[in-house]
């Protein structure tokens, strides 16, 4: 487990930096938020629309979505002659299919030619494991890592094109972790065998699919960092009273719910990660906490975990990523 201190302060973060009412003006830029119906997704779909972004929400739940996009459009205020909101687009898409994401970012790609932040929000927690994903897949790592592992995959081509057309370091992906990486997560972040053969403990599963998610960001930046100029980093966007924890029983969520943050927070943090004009390049990789700054205390175990044999470490972040590979390989062309 990490320091008390690192938990603490994830529960207990400083004031954040860049919130909803100093966003720099978007105009011009354009945004994927996941979940972007509802929580954290909402609330920073309405930060970037009213900083002047074209932003698109993609989930599952056609009614939902559309009913978010027209609430975001009417809590906006028009009248300051400093407003300049910007567009909100609904696409529909289930991380719990696979076959819902190629077709989604086909729709993306008919209306857009650039992307400038990605932000893998969307995400589920403490399912039971007869919630199998469409593909069979156990829920958390299918929802929460291979789901946003094709979507970005398939996003890489026009995310590299607008990093060479844009001030460096500003195009990004973030993928969303937990503080639970540093409480709850196994050794080594993510058991590959519980990946494969799933047991029964739905809350291990959550913890490690967040481990997942960081494995992935740091994957990505390794192979691809460099060579297209985005930058890809890990989240954790706050402990917060979202409806993520639905199907969490009662009693793993009430001890915590006096000191859960708002939905609103934990857009503050994704604001920090996806438009901070101070992150660079060489920070791909790295792991963002409440409300906006560097995780600087990490487990030893889950960082061996980043690291490649042949450098030291356990390899199991590259583990993670091919079998994210394989099983989603199937679906990611039409």
């Amino acid at each position: 487990m990490a320091s008390f201190y690192t938990i603490f302060t994830q529960f207990f973060p400083p004031k954040a930096s860049l919130t909803e009412d100093n966003v720099p003006s978007q105009v011009g830029k354009v945004f994927i938020v996941t979940g972007g119906s509802s929580g954290v997704g909402f609330e920073l779909s309405r930060s970037l629309y009213q900083a002047g972004g074209t932003v698109y929400c993609l989930s599952h739940h056609a009614g939902r979505g559309l009913a978010a996009i027209e609430k975001i459009k009417n809590t906006v205020d028009t009248s300051s002659d400093t407003s300049s909101p910007g567009s909100l687009h609904f696409i529909p898409l289930d991380l719990a299919d696979l076959t819902t994401i190629y077709p989604a970012i086909r729709k993306f790609l008919a209306a857009e030619t650039r992307l400038d932040v990605l932000f893998n929000n969307a995400g589920r927690a403490s399912l039971p494991l007869c919630y199998k994903t469409v593909q069979s897949l156990e829920p958390h790592f299918g929802i929460n890592c291979a789901g946003g592992w094709l979507l970005t995959q398939l996003l890489t081509p026009i995310l590299t094109a607008t990093a060479k057309i844009s001030p460096p370091s500003s195009v990004r992906i973030t993928w969303t972790s937990s503080v639970l990486v540093d409480v709850m997560a196994p050794k080594g972040g993510v058991v590959m065998e519980d990946v494969r053969t799933p047991s029964e403990q739905r809350n291990i599963h959550y913890a490690a699919s967040k481990a997942g998610n960081w494995f992935l960001a740091y994957e990505w930046n390794r192979r691809f960092g460099a060579s297209t100029g985005v930058v890809s980093l890990a989240l954790n966007p706050g402990s917060l009273n979202t409806n993520t924890w639905r199907t969490t029983p009662w009693y793993h969520y009430w001890p915590y719910y006096f000191v859960l943050g708002k939905p609103i927070d934990g857009a503050r943090t994704n604001l920090w990660a996806g438009l901070d004009k101070n992150i660079t390049i060489e920070d791909g990789g790295r792991y963002v906490m409440p409300w906006g700054r560097w995780h600087t205390s990490t487990r030893p175990d889950i960082t061996a975990g980043l690291k490649e044999e042949k450098d030291g470490g356990t390899g199991r972040a590259v583990e993670f990523w091919n079998w994210c590979d394989e099983v989603t390989m199937p679906f990611a062309k039409g």
